[in-house]
């Protein structure tokens, strides 16, 4: 059992959970927050991410050097075993998973704790608009995923409103003092 806490992001597409991530890892920089590892080309759109080769990314989960990986939308994904070493040191680490791979994580890490950020089916369909990356017909599919239930156990954060009022609810959920850092 790892001394640190593991945080598992998950939500729909476009509803904020890198840019939500990125303003927790500002509050509170003592947080690592695991950059994934995707088979996704390095310039294309998206969030920051590792971008690696099929062929690379075998070849590294062959060699354990991921902690977890899973497969969604015709891509690979893995966050990187280092995360591993933070949690020994009792730190806390957050990434962007999925909700499909959620079954796998909790496998390794029994305790990990899950926030589901969500927002409504208008402002997803805005949000997914606005960054160019799907047809209309993926972002109907997309918004369709989007209507599942939270998982078990996850903390629900509602992003239509404000950065702040997203983080705040972020803080609250994770026990961390709005105060901090």
């Amino acid at each position: 059992m790892s001394a640190g806490r593991l945080v598992v992001v998950v939500g729909p597409s476009g509803v904020g959970k890198d840019t939500l991530i990125g303003a927790l890892a500002e509050h509170c920089p003592e947080i690592v927050v695991a950059r994934r590892v995707i088979t996704r080309a390095a310039g294309a759109k998206g969030e920051d991410h590792d971008a690696v080769s099929e062929a690379l990314f075998d070849a590294r989960l062959a060699l354990g050097h991921y902690a977890v990986h899973w497969s969604a939308h015709g891509l690979r994904y893995a966050i990187p075993a280092t995360i591993d070493g933070a949690l020994a040191a009792g730190r806390m680490v957050v990434f962007n998973g999925s909700r499909g791979a959620l079954p796998a994580i909790k496998a390794r890490y029994p305790q990990a704790e899950v926030l589901m950020i969500t927002a409504t089916p208008e402002t997803l369909a805005r949000r997914l608009q606005a960054r160019g990356r799907e047809t209309a017909r993926e972002i109907a599919a997309r918004l369709k995923r989007a209507a599942l239930d939270p998982p078990k156990d996850a903390h629900v954060i509602f992003n239509d409103g404000s950065l702040e009022d997203a983080l705040a609810q972020m803080l609250r959920a994770l026990n961390l003092s709005a105060q901090s850092a």
